[in-house]
């Protein structure tokens, strides 16, 4: 998704108990009618030969979405750009591209279709997203090839009001005996509600039918990085709203509503999902969140006078109150580093052009460099990090593979030896497989069209150079285990229009799979 020099970037790439290994004691072994390639049956491991050396290994997975403006068409957001630029979504959209959207020429020529990132036919080829034998595939797929866990990128709406008692809305998760106006078909009072979550609801549902031994562990990796996400929501009470009557008197976009959004966030957390036997936890039993950007959020609280803290700490005492013992929130954050980069990084304030028209638009202010920031995050109420994709280590940038494993070399050593001495922030060593974003339109849009830094977007590994990778992961993992920790963090299961996917295709079949399972043994 998605490290960036702007917030321009974060546009684009809105495209996150006891897993404990200790308990981990017997192992067991079982078939199940998925064959794989070789028509021998899959293994699921459910021990380790040591627990105290062996690594927990995480994979993000990355929903798509219908692009269609016809409900009765379903045009997801990856196949559609892989197959062709026609109906590409992310070519099309004039607020990352320009007026013009994604502009084709001699310079910059459109190089797709990418067929050869068709899943495999197990996977029915370009799958239909909630179709639940797909699901129970992925999830056969990463149990018996070592993944221990998935953190879904999990995305929410700030700005939607919904009504209760009509029946399409009727279901969307609303907290009980929170307000609503029976004169308006039960219309909520707090609006909010989750975006691109058909994958979740499919996956949990297989998940749980699935024998308590052979079910995926699996935690939220909550991405409020969108800008167009943020706007919409400070959209809300503007006259253009009020004129078409999407919103009422009275319902306004100020720091308590938003404070009100975020207990909200957290409830449906609690009331939905933490209390699943699959969920994710600590070994002292508190769910786990991963964080992605947390500059973004901090920068956007900011507006209302509010430090990141204060949503961390909402969030806990809601979680205490609920009956948890808390909640551990892990930060997935990069940036640029070097001084003369420092006007593309880590924001930590969004002030409002027009204070009286703060939808009309803004800037991102106090911007920091990656060392700069990751010290304040323990502050934050932050217990580790990790990283999605880091795109440079200083004055080094991903212009190849070769050059991904340098910089991340770079980031794990600086971290690692960071956090060395605390016992209470660790830092979980992150790898990734790749980054392509050509099917997206290209790295780093620009308003005229144009990809800003195309060299970037061939960053390709194959299986012996990503196994290579993994090793030196774990081999860094396990020299600081009593600071990091023993969590491996690989992006990413199904990133396809940013080139870092592992899930099985045409072109690389089960390579990554196996390397993951060769190199952590499992």
């Amino acid at each position: 998704m998605k490290t960036s020099y702007s917030y321009l970037l974060i546009l684009i790439l809105t495209l996150f108990s006891g897993c404990d290994p200790t308990s981990k004691a017997n192992q067991l072994e079982f078939s199940i009618e998925s064959k794989i390639e070789n028509s021998q049956p899959i293994r699921f491991s459910n021990a380790k030969a040591n627990p105290e050396e062996n690594e927990l290994v995480g994979v993000y997975y990355m929903p798509s979405w219908n692009t269609s403006p016809d409900p009765a068409v379903d045009r997801d957001s990856f196949w559609s750009c892989l197959t062709g630029r026609g109906d590409c979504a992310s070519l099309q959209n004039t607020g990352i591209w320009g007026a013009r959207g994604r502009v084709y020429n001699a310079r910059f020529p459109y190089e797709g279709p990418y067929l050869d990132r068709k899943p495999i036919e197990e996977l029915k080829g370009f799958y239909k997203r909630d179709d639940p034998e797909v699901i129970k595939k992925q999830l056969q797929f990463m149990k018996s090839y070592g993944i221990d866990f998935f953190a879904y990128d999990w995305f929410y709406g700030r700005n939607y009001y919904y009504h209760l008692y009509f029946g399409p809305q009727s279901t969307i998760y609303y907290p009980k005996g929170w307000e609503i106006d029976p004169n308006r078909d039960g219309r909520v009072a707090v609006p909010g509600l989750e975006e691109w979550n058909d994958q979740l609801k499919v996956m949990l549902e297989v998940n749980a039918s699935l024998p308590e031994n052979e079910q995926m562990k699996w935690a939220i990796n909550w991405c409020d990085d969108s800008h167009e996400r943020w706007m919409a929501w400070l959209k809300i009470g503007s006259p253009d709203e009020m004129a078409r009557k999407a919103n009422y008197e009275g319902e306004k976009p100020d720091r308590a509503l938003y404070l009100k959004v975020h207990e909200k966030i957290t409830r449906q957390w609690t009331d939905n999902y933490f209390n699943r036997n699959d969920y994710l936890k600590s070994t002292d039993g508190r769910p786990i969140i991963y964080f992605y950007f947390p500059q973004d959020a901090e920068s956007r609280a900011a507006y209302y006078g509010l430090e990141l803290k204060d949503l961390l700490d909402l969030s806990q005492k809601v979680a205490k109150e609920q009956g948890f013992p808390g909640i551990k929130f892990i930060a997935v954050t990069a940036g640029p580093m070097m001084p003369n980069e420092k006007a593309y990084g880590l924001p930590t304030k969004w002030v409002a052009k027009n204070p009286n028209r703060p939808w009309e638009g803004g800037e991102y202010r106090n911007k920091q460099l990656l060392q700069e920031y990751v010290p304040r995050l323990k502050s934050m109420g932050f217990e580790g990090m990790t990283a999605y994709v880091y795109h440079n280590f200083m004055e080094k940038s991903n212009k190849s593979y070769a050059d991904m494993r340098e910089t991340y070399r770079g980031h794990w050593n600086m971290w690692s030896e960071k956090f060395k001495d605390d016992p209470n922030f660790e830092y979980q060593v992150p790898v990734a497989m790749g980054w392509d974003m050509r099917p997206a339109g290209g790295t780093w849009p620009q308003a005229s069209g144009f990809p800003s830094e195309p060299e970037k977007d061939r960053v390709h590994s194959d299986k012996n150079s990503f196994a290579s990778k993994l090793r030196d992961a774990q081999t860094i993992s396990r020299k600081y285990r009593n600071s990091n920790g023993n969590t491996v963090m690989i992006c990413c299961w199904n990133e396809y229009l940013e080139g870092n996917y592992i899930e099985p295709t045409e072109s690389h079949g089960y390579d990554y799979l196996e390397a993951i399972r060769d190199t952590f043994k499992k």
